[in-house]
């Protein structure tokens, strides 16, 4: 008890002595100090490089060079004349191997003609292959019908297809005609004309075993309708291929028939009796598969003959007599082109500043060209004799160099064999030897195709072959003791060189760099290029492609370069040849 009275006590005088005051320490800050401010550096730009390329861009020329007259080479030419859009002039209509249709107009005049392709008149008409035109106004809406002859490997090859234009003559929507079928065999060759004169355009139809069938217009309100009349052309044989014209002379009838021979007929009768045909070959013969038509003349109750060959070649022949009896040449009415024949192989060459041109083809024809810049008509002429009896087993190219001084001819051919003539008349007055033994030695290439170029720098010209399989290969040569070359393979220049099938090589040097141009099936060209390196051989490596060059398929180049300026020359399996200018330029490659 005691000692909480005690604990109490003390509790009380503690509470009740003075307070010492307490005070809350006063922080001071420190003086603050200039804090510069944090400066984060800016990236530097990093600008790339420009980057460069250089490619080799052409220029097409075609026209100025190798085809001035405006019609396409077109194997198994079929061509037709008709007023297609009714301003007074007749168009050229032309049908070929490949079974589209093409429409020309002449922006010439009728005594000078120069013809200009109507792009896509005749799109959506397709015959499948060797296609045959004909034209006329069956159902007399004011706009013709367009009929098709089929031939070939086509499947409906003896057909004659009808085409009805459902939109106006400048800008034509063509739609097939259904449920009308005229067949004559194979090979259906079809020409308008009025036989029996009751104002409807009948068919006169040619076929692949030389007959003529007549199919009678018999179209009505109803729609188009023909009959065939069997018995028409009785007893006219015409030869394989017969491609008919037809026209009217006084009261007879005249059909002038052209076959694969190239041989022409002229087929005739009185237009309404019913006695034998008058069947005669005419004095007129071409190389091969004569299809003629008859176009218009200032007097219109004559025409003159136009006559296409299967090459593509066009005649034009003056009705001199106008009885369809007598017929005069005109050759400048289609000149202006160039034409060497189907599988066009052309190797330019140039001779102490004069340019020559040679080509090979399908037939094993070789052709020799002189350049004359100063020509009114086509700067290249060619000299129709030039290399004589000269003929190959088909498929030839050839390729012109020297040999002791002499021209010397380089050709190849289809079955692999590499010939050589030399010319020991002298270019004025040529005679062509063939060395036998030239290029013994050399393996054998199925479809050689040659060219030549000093490629190792040794002043003597070295054999580039390209070959079936696509293979570019190349051979040197030194001086055997029989005066004839002994050929080694120079293995490593082209072992980068890939190419598709027929390779046809060409290499020609610019700047100081050498470049192999190398045509191929589908009618790309690769192009490679190589560096000279002192003593060692140059290599040839992958390039871009030309630019500005499209082509074909069997595209066959040849090159020369002058002065910066690459001149290209090529040639189709049509026997189409085309022309470029090229150069080659730095272009700026694009980062993505």
């Amino acid at each position: 008890m005691k000692k909480v009275a005690a604990f109490i006590i003390v509790l009380i005088l503690f509470s009740c002595s003075p307070k010492e005051e307490i005070r809350t320490p006063v922080v001071i800050p420190p003086t603050p100090r200039e804090i510069s401010p944090v400066v984060v550096p800016v990236p530097p730009v990093v600008v790339p490089p420009v980057m460069h390329k250089e490619q080799i861009r052409c220029d097409d020329n075609t026209r100025d060079a190798f085809n001035r007259c405006g019609i396409d080479v077109l194997p198994f030419l079929r061509p037709l004349f008709y007023d297609v859009d009714n301003d007074g002039k007749q168009e050229m209509i032309a049908g070929s191997k490949d079974g589209t249709l093409r429409l020309y107009r002449n922006i010439g005049s009728p005594g000078a003609a120069r013809w200009e392709l109507v792009p896509r008149y005749f799109e959506g008409i397709t015959a499948g292959a060797f296609a045959a035109p004909a034209i006329a106004d069956i159902d007399n809406d004011g706009k013709p019908e367009v009929l098709v002859g089929t031939g070939g490997f086509s499947s409906d090859s003896g057909r004659v297809i009808i085409y009805h234009n459902e939109g106006t003559l400048k800008s034509p929507v063509w739609q097939k005609v259904e449920h009308v079928d005229i067949r004559v065999g194979n090979d259906a060759a079809p020409v308008f004309f009025d036989v029996d004169g009751d104002g409807k355009p009948d068919l006169v139809v040619g076929n692949s075993i030389g007959r003529l069938t007549l199919f009678r217009n018999r179209s009505d309100s109803r729609g188009i309708r023909f009959e065939k009349d069997a018995q028409f052309f009785a007893g006219v044989a015409l030869g394989m291929y017969a491609v008919p014209s037809v026209a009217v002379h006084g009261n007879k009838l005249i059909i002038i028939a052209g076959n694969s021979e190239g041989r022409l007929f002229k087929v005739e009768r009185e237009r309404r009796a019913k006695t034998a045909w008058h069947v005669r070959k005419m004095k007129i013969t071409l190389p091969n598969f004569a299809a003629p038509t008859l176009i218009a003349t200032e007097d219109p109750a004559i025409n003159d003959l136009v006559i296409a060959d299967g090459d593509g070649q066009l005649y034009y022949f003056r009705n001199r007599q106008k009885n369809y009896n007598v017929w005069e040449e005109v050759p400048d009415y289609f000149s202006g082109r160039v034409l060497a024949g189907p599988a066009c192989a052309p190797s330019m060459v140039d001779r102490e500043g004069r340019q020559f041109l040679v080509t090979g083809n399908i037939n094993g024809r070789m052709k020799f060209f002189e350049h004359d810049a100063m020509s009114g008509k086509l700067p290249w002429k060619e000299r129709g004799d030039y290399f004589g009896e000269i003929k190959l087993n088909g498929y030839a190219r050839g390729v012109m160099t020297t040999w002791q001084g002499k021209d010397l001819l380089i050709t190849g051919q289809q079955d692999g064999l590499l010939r050589a003539f030399v010319d020991t008349g002298g270019r004025e007055k040529p005679r062509w030897k063939e060395l036998h033994s030239f290029f013994k030695g050399i393996p054998l290439m199925m479809h050689p195709a040659p060219a030549v170029f000093d490629l190792d720098g040794d002043g003597k010209w070295d054999l580039i072959l390209g070959d079936v399989n696509g293979k570019v290969r190349g051979f040197r040569y030194s001086v055997g003791p029989s005066g004839m070359p002994q050929w080694e393979e120079m293995g490593e220049i082209f072992r980068n060189v890939y190419v598709g099938r027929f390779s046809t090589p060409v290499v020609f040097e610019d700047g100081g760099k050498l470049f192999l141009l190398a045509g191929q099936q589908n009618g790309k060209i690769r192009v490679f290029s190589a560096e000279r390196s002192g003593q060692n051989p140059p290599i040839f490596v992958k390039y871009e492609d030309l630019v500005g060059v499209g082509l074909d398929d069997h595209s066959s180049p040849s090159a020369l370069a002058h002065n910066g300026v690459i001149t290209l020359a090529v040639g189709n399996y049509n026997g189409g040849l085309r022309y470029f200018a090229c150069k080659r330029e730095q272009v700026e490659i694009k980062s993505n």
